[in-house]
């Protein structure tokens, strides 16, 4: 008989600061039930906040891109301002995860859920952004550039295998909790794991490119 076992990993968020604003500091678990905190040297990046979960099926990271990072990154690579402001009307959230198992790890977008005070947040997901970037003439080499940074909608990760990409829901206000379900077995009959992350929020730092 097989059995359905849900591991549920609550993560709350902590701010954390850095010196630099792409740097990734080494957050580790500080206590059995796993909440975290990271080092807290002043209030310049006070908004930057980059959690870390690790057990000894996967590893999964949020990396919280402020505004100001991704103007920097899509302006080194020509994009208009239209495009950009585009972008940063969203909420964009960088996840780094790796499989840790001994076997497959299913990442599926589709059974990933986000919600506020308990009401569904809507994923925005790639076909969104065809009219978008028709409505500021995005040329094709941009639009896959900013396909390529995007999470694959799905794909099976081996042991040891890691992907990253950025997620897109509408931007909030106030925190908000994403639920990310990853079936494990190459035919998707092991174990569901599944990670929830309370106290998300999106980062703001600076208006729209002008």
């Amino acid at each position: 008989m097989k059995h359905s076992l849900i591991l549920t990993i609550t993560i709350i968020l902590f701010s954390i600061v850095g010196s630099a604003a792409n740097a990734l500091p080494d957050i580790s678990p500080t206590s059995p039930d796993h909440q975290m905190t990271g080092p807290k040297t002043g209030p310049e990046n006070k908004k930057t906040y980059r959690p870390k979960y690790e057990d000894s099926d996967i590893m999964f990271r949020i990396v919280a891109r402020t505004p100001e990072n991704i103007s920097a990154f899509y302006q080194g690579r020509e994009f208009s301002k239209k495009a950009i402001n585009e972008i940063l009307n969203t909420c964009y959230i960088t996840v780094i995860i790796k499989n840790k198992t001994r076997t497959t790890l299913w990442l599926e977008l589709d059974n990933w859920q986000f919600s506020r005070n308990g009401k569904p947040i809507t994923r925005i997901k790639r076909d969104y952004w065809k009219k978008r970037w028709d409505s500021v003439n995005l040329n094709q080499a941009h639009r896959s550039t900013f396909g390529w940074t995007l999470m694959p909608e799905s794909r099976d990760l081996r042991t040891d295998e890691g992907v990253g990409g950025s997620i897109v829901i509408p931007k909030q206000t106030s925190p908000f909790t994403i639920t990310a379900n990853f079936h494990t077995r190459p035919n998707k009959s092991g174990p569901l794991k599944t990670v929830t992350i309370n106290g998300a929020k999106c980062i703001e730092d600076i208006q729209p490119a002008q």
